[in-house]
């Protein structure tokens, strides 16, 4: 019995011997031999030898990888059943394979070489496909992520030159976009075209050097790849659209002049008459400055046409000629009123702009409630009602409003026909004298409308008095046309 006491004795002896030597304690064989049965059988092999760890910590932490794996191939194997064109859930089951995997932690574990294989090719397909929607950023984090946990194969080399590629392509992009943007906050217009043109050259070399680079990369058929090379083509594309337009919207610029000039009005009392005001003359002489204008501003798009002749078609000139013809039309027509001096003079003061219409519409207006730009008028404390006149260019057949807006609460009256100031005016209902054209019960405040009043001139001339109610006090309004005064005060 001592003996063998002794024997007992010598073999522990060697055994602490032994541990102490390698440094090894029980715990720490028992990972070993797990992890090197994890590694020459299978995973779940390593569970018997992972039991034995006594730290509980430790023994939760590496029989949790073995649920962490599973959980990894079972993410894997779920791809097997869902459709190709179920994006969506092919890259959740990648990116939750990829979360199992790389949570554990201990690097000696290696995954088998059949998961890493099919892990790795699910995720290339993943990133090519991030790469298309022009998710560089989730791309280049599975690839990083796919590249730890599963090692490199063909697939994933692959997924990396076309990672590194769109973010070539991605730089190029950002320069060439700050470079049109840049170019679009230019107010000169001479300078904004020299920066587009800028930007357009540069871009033309910059997709000399996309295509070139993703050739040699050998990724240039992908998926990923392409789609981006597109993007930036189409990038490209966009800029010299931008700079087409800001080239068309100048041409319009020169459109808009003219409605500017048709409706531009000489200064309040500026006129040779007395107290400054208007004789048929100082008009006559003012709507031949605006066609003086109107010429200028047309010879200066002719000039602009012939410097962008791609951009500014035949049409935006057939257009602007036309409305200088319809222009000239109307002021030849203004002219013609005038020149009856001593008619004109009975008809009382005169509005200015002389003619209104929705050949010239107020810019703030609505194309529900289109309005045109106004006719305005005032008067200094009136002892007696005071007579307007005025002219409107109402198409054939358009059901136009007129309606003349007080700033106070005179009462306005519109005829269709000169009433030599007042004279001519129908003293009650049963007399031959002319008639108000003022519709009352569409009446707003100190609106006062003529519905449809195309239908009841006789030409293109209106009348109106306003009235002394309010004498003693100087007054003031405004002539507009509406598309329909009734759709406007609703």
């Amino acid at each position: 019995m001592k003996k063998c006491w002794i024997v007992l004795s010598a073999v522990v002896a060697v055994l602490l011997a032994s541990c102490m030597s390698t440094g090894v304690d029980a715990d720490d064989q028992a990972i070993n031999r797990g992890a090197h049965a994890w590694n020459t059988r299978e995973p779940a092999a390593a569970k018997a030898y992972w039991s034995e760890i006594q730290d509980s910590a430790k023994n939760k932490k590496y029989l949790n990888y073995i649920n962490l794996y599973n959980a990894g191939v079972e993410a894997l194997n779920s791809t097997d059943a869902i459709k190709a064109t179920n994006e969506p859930k092919l890259l959740a089951a990648c990116n939750t394979a990829l979360n199992k995997f790389n949570a554990i932690e201990d690097t000696q574990l290696k995954l088998p070489a059949d998961v890493s294989e099919k892990g790795a090719n699910l995720s290339a397909e993943r990133i090519d496909k991030l790469l298309a929607a022009g998710k560089l950023n989730d791309a280049k984090k599975m690839y990083t992520t796919s590249v730890k946990v599963y090692g490199e194969n063909a697939a994933l080399a692959t997924a990396g030159k076309q990672v590194d590629v769109v973010s070539f392509i991605s730089n190029k992009k950002t320069a060439l976009s700050a470079q049109a943007d840049k170019a679009a906050a230019i107010e000169n217009f001479d300078e904004k075209i020299a920066a587009y043109d800028a930007a357009i050259s540069a871009g033309a070399a910059a997709e000399n050097e996309v295509n070139a680079t993703a050739n040699k990369s050998g990724t240039a058929s992908t998926a990923g790849v392409s789609a981006n090379v597109k993007a930036f083509k189409n990038l490209r594309q966009n800029i010299a659209i931008q700079r087409a337009g800001a080239i068309r919207d100048k041409a319009y610029e020169y459109k808009d002049q003219f409605g500017e000039e048709f409706a531009r009005q000489p200064a309040e009392g500026s006129g040779t008459g007395k107290g400054g005001a208007f004789t048929s003359y100082d008009i006559l002489a003012h709507y031949e400055s605006v066609q003086k204008n109107i010429d200028k501003i047309y010879s200066e798009l002719i000039a602009f046409a012939q410097k962008y002749p791609k951009e500014v078609s035949q049409d935006v000139l057939d257009d602007v000629k036309a409305q200088r013809d319809d222009l000239y039309a109307k002021i030849a027509q203004i002219k013609k009123e005038i020149a009856v001096a001593e008619e004109i003079a009975s008809r009382g003061k005169t509005v200015m702009p002389l003619m209104i219409g929705l050949f010239n519409p107020d810019p703030k207006s609505s194309a529900e409630s289109k309005k045109s730009r106004p006719a305005k008028f005032s008067g200094a404390n009136p002892k007696k009602a005071d007579y307007w006149w005025g002219m409107v260019s109402i198409p054939k057949g358009q059901m136009n409003d007129l309606v003349i807006t007080v700033k106070d609460n005179r009462t306005v009256r519109v005829f269709n026909e000169n009433t030599k100031s007042g004279k001519n005016i129908a003293k009650d209902e049963n007399s031959k004298g002319l008639q108000d054209l003022v519709n009352r019960a569409n009446k707003v405040g100190n609106s006062w409308p003529v519905m449809n009043v195309g239908s009841k001139l006789k030409g293109s001339n209106y009348f109106f008095e306003i009235s002394n109610a309010a004498s003693g006090k100087d007054y003031s309004g405004e002539v507009v046309v509406y598309s329909s005064f009734i759709t406007r005060s609703r």
